[in-house]
């Protein structure tokens, strides 16, 4: 069993605290197989889901927060619901077609281990979309500032630090400018 983590502890109020997912902001963006499944790392309370499991053939929502995923479970998503971690994923090698990575990565205590899981577990030519804050930008300067008084323990990546990343584990890699602070890498095995 995975201990309780702030994530558990604010799970009944976190899509209050971060807000809604802004699918117009990235859905022209996401390079996504409507034909195939997705999975959705990370997925928490199924925010991102709720949007994208209509632009897919269904979705996986794993977190590490049992507390997460229930309140996942309490929205009308058709989802399956995974807890484990990013470093173990409970899947199949070259199983899965596409992977989201939503404004998780930098709460990752194993980045690099669950980015080499990630390409484990994609097939050939299968894609690992991950959408991030970019550090260099002041907004997010500041958000680093509130997620280091909190003790989240967060690493963010400039979108160049995160390409050269998954270009060392394997991937091929596109940047794709989002907003002012956040940013896609669009990594291809």
């Amino acid at each position: 069993m995975i201990k309780m983590d702030l994530f558990s502890r604010i799970a009944h109020k976190y899509d209050n605290i971060v807000g809604a997912f802004n699918f117009e902001e990235i859905g022209r963006s996401l390079p996504l197989e409507k034909e195939d499944l997705l999975l959705d790392f990370g997925g928490g309370t199924g925010r991102a889901a709720e949007h994208l499991e209509a632009v897919v053939n269904g979705c996986i929502v794993l977190d590490r927060s049992y507390e997460m995923l229930k309140q996942a479970a309490k929205k009308s998503i058709q989802s399956h619901l995974v807890q484990g971690l990013g470093e173990s994923l409970p899947f199949r090698k070259n199983s899965i077609k596409q992977i989201f990575v939503n404004d998780t990565l930098h709460h990752i205590k194993k980045q690099r281990e669950s980015i080499e899981e990630c390409y484990k577990v994609l097939i050939p030519k299968g894609k690992l979309i991950i959408r991030e804050f970019d550090r260099r930008k002041f907004r997010v300067k500041i958000l680093i500032f509130f997620e280091k008084i909190l003790r989240f323990g967060s690493k963010f990546f400039s979108p160049k630090e995160l390409q050269g990343l998954c270009h060392e584990i394997g991937f091929n890699t596109k940047f794709v400018p989002l907003t002012k602070s956040k940013y896609l890498v669009v990594s291809m095995k």
